[in-house]
């Protein structure tokens, strides 16, 4: 597992501390789990054997993989994000944490109750455009209030967020990019989670158990009587 974290770590960027903690515990959580379940099932062998294994136990397995999940995507966001405002004409590019952003202008047009301007930016990486975002400004007429509707481009290690900022001079836009590395983990780590809990709280046995003892506690109830 130590292994893997340090390779984990490299793979993800820069060396970082707690970058290699969070991901050597992945690791153990992980390599732990597949050795549990290989201890459980050696006797009637792998694939006669995980039939064998309770939904509480496969509950249990899935809530400590989410966990894992979620604290590598809590950690590399936190540490691998970015962030960057700047100024852009129609035609500008910036390249970004190795994304090249063209802003093609904004065009502003009328709605039935508000005002937009909507932007057009490509993203490049390595020369070939991966994503076409539009990030929009909406001004609502009657209750004069601005809402900012950022481009998103969303993916399994990254998401690529583009919003506009203030109109400038000459066409340009202030413009804000967002790049945060495994955010998507969280939210994919917590599902896990919460699967966990529902596979557990839907074994048979523990139902057995709940009618054993309201069958115990009306039988109590009627000797009693």
């Amino acid at each position: 597992s130590v292994v893997l974290a340090v390779i984990a770590t490299f793979l993800v960027g820069d060396f970082n501390w707690a970058v290699l903690g969070v991901c050597l515990l992945a690791a153990w959580v992980v390599l732990a789990g597949v050795r549990d379940i290989v201890e459980k099932t050696r006797h009637k062998g792998l694939l006669k054997g995980l039939p064998s294994l309770t939904r509480s136990y496969w509950g249990m397995q899935t809530a400590h993989l989410g966990m894992a999940v979620c604290a590598l995507g809590v950690v590399l966001t936190s540490m691998g994000s970015f962030e960057r405002d700047m100024r852009m004409a129609p035609g500008e590019s910036v390249d970004i944490g190795g994304y090249q952003f063209v802003f093609e202008g904004a065009v502003h047009f009328e709605g039935p109750n508000f005002t937009s301007d909507k932007g057009t930016v490509r993203i490049l990486e390595e020369g070939k455009q991966i994503a076409v975002l539009h990030p929009e400004k909406r001004l609502y007429t009657v209750q004069q209030s601005v809402m900012t509707e950022a481009g998103i481009d969303a993916g399994i290690t990254r998401d690529l967020f583009v919003a506009l900022g203030e109109p400038l001079e000459d066409g340009a836009w202030a413009v804000r990019v967002h790049i945060k590395p495994f955010v998507r983990w969280i939210w994919f780590g917590a599902l896990l989670m919460g699967f966990g809990g529902f596979l557990a709280a839907s074994d048979k046995r523990y139902r057995m158990k709940v009618r054993t003892r309201v069958r115990d506690a009306l039988g109590m109830a009627g000797a009693q009587a």
